[in-house]
């Protein structure tokens, strides 16, 4: 019964669809869902409550979307500076932040350099 489960699980968690890959002009389009938006990092900034702001589509606050990590969770994001100017994926659902798009992310699994 156990290995029946188990079986049932892992088809369960293979057949589970990936989400939408979208840019990040088209966040918006995509409150509540969840998504992964591919795009290059305009800027990083740090705010003084240790917030760290991942803007795409230009710099603050002129961004099309952010990803953002709040202080608590910094060690889950080594080296993520090292992003700058690259071309990332970030995972997760949408919410508006400031009349802005944006992931708010609590796993380091969220973000990637883009393949």
């Amino acid at each position: 019964m156990i290995a029946l489960v188990l079986s049932l699980l892992a088809l369960t968690a293979q057949a589970a669809p990936k989400p939408p890959v979208i840019a990040p002009e088209d966040a918006a389009h995509h409150l509540g869902k969840h998504v992964i938006v591919r795009g290059t990092v305009a800027q990083i900034v740090v705010t003084r409550n240790l917030t760290t702001h991942i803007n795409f589509g230009g710099d603050y606050p002129n961004q099309v979307f952010s990803a953002a990590f709040f202080k608590a969770k910094r060690a889950e994001f080594p080296g993520v500076r090292d992003y700058q100017g690259k071309v990332v994926e970030v995972e997760g659902v949408v919410h508006l932040s400031r009349k802005k798009p944006e992931i708010v992310m609590i796993d380091r699994k969220q973000i990637r350099l883009a393949p």
